[in-house]
């Protein structure tokens, strides 16, 4: 018995020290990799709204749109110029800005914005700042956003020589401030025949153009635009706005002798060597967001400007736009 009694209690003892046998626990395994978000200079909506009054008249102060244009145009802070981020050309448009002057960028809701401040910050912009909560926020703090004014699409023509007619459009004659103003020229042959027109350098007004080379540019008519309101008698006393960077064009010299319109048409044949069964539109457009000076892009300040559409052949159109 007392053997029996020992054996039980040497098992009780061994049961008990087992279960009270503590272990370290080996920590799970966990990912050390983090994302760092790059800060970036932020003002509030409040601090932005009496900035923008601060400023309201100083044209070395910017106000940027990241967003799309579909955004933008859905309602944005007045004065706004729109450089929409996700485009592809985005680095290249900000980098023609002025780097010296001051800018406030804003998008929906802060994060396109704080990307965007972020390349200018790269490209060399030291006074810039993002609107915390982009214009989310700006709307709930009860600030009034514009949007781009309805005006109806202007179109009107002059007579040009031998039966053609300089035609010209303008998405609108009144912009808010920011706004692209979209211009479309055509050259319509107004004969119910063929109308072979030879080729002329009557050129109006100097520096009219569809693009920055103008040695390439094929089209017998171009745009120019100036600052304040000016007519036929005194629009040769002032020079027109660049409406294109500096850059290099290719040396191409093409001789054009004339052209063979279509009936009641836009299109014509280029001659020498055009072929009228598969003619080319005489059309062009162009959309001007601001001048450039010489590749620094600066937006249409607030004011009149005088547009002008003239062919080759003499024919000049004049329309007048304000910018609020």
């Amino acid at each position: 018995m007392i053997s029996v009694l020992f054996v039980l209690i040497l098992l009780l003892m061994t049961g008990c020290i087992q279960t009270t046998v503590q272990t370290t626990p080996i920590p799970p395994t966990t990912s050390t990799a983090t994302t760092t978000t790059a800060s970036v200079p932020t003002i509030a909506a409040p601090d932005a709204y009496n900035l923008i009054q601060q400023n309201r008249n100083n044209l070395e102060f910017v106000i940027v749109d990241v967003r799309t244009a579909g955004e933008f145009n859905t309602g944005h802070i007045a004065g706004a110029v729109n450089i929409d981020y996700t485009s592809a050309q985005f680095t290249s448009d900000v980098n023609l800005l002025d780097k010296s002057k001051q800018y406030l960028v804003y998008c929906q809701t802060g994060v396109r914005g704080a990307a965007a401040t972020r390349v200018m910050i790269g490209l060399g912009f030291s006074n810039i700042q993002n609107m915390a909560g982009g214009i989310t926020a700006w709307i709930q703090a009860g600030y009034s956003v514009t949007a781009p004014t309805t005006s109806e699409t202007t179109t009107t023509s002059v007579q040009s020589s031998n039966g053609l007619q300089l035609q010209v459009s303008v998405n609108a004659t009144t912009l808010t401030h920011g706004e692209a103003l979209q211009i479309s020229v055509s050259e319509y042959n107004a004969l119910s025949t063929i109308n072979n027109v030879t080729a002329a350098t009557n050129w109006g007004v100097n520096g009219l153009a569809l693009s920055a080379c103008q040695n390439i540019n094929e089209l017998p008519f171009g745009v120019a635009l100036f600052q304040g309101s000016y007519t036929a008698q005194n629009i040769s006393q002032v020079a027109s706005l660049d409406l294109f960077p500096v850059v290099p064009c290719p040396m191409l010299i093409r001789l054009i002798t004339g052209y063979d319109f279509l009936p009641d048409s836009i299109n014509a044949a280029i001659m020498p060597g055009g072929d009228l069964s598969s003619p080319a539109p005489m059309s062009g457009s162009l959309t001007v967001t601001g001048t450039y000076s010489p590749t620094q892009l600066k937006p249409l300040a607030p004011g009149v400007y005088t547009l002008v559409a003239g062919d080759e052949w003499g024919a000049l159109e004049f329309l007048y736009i304000s910018v609020e």
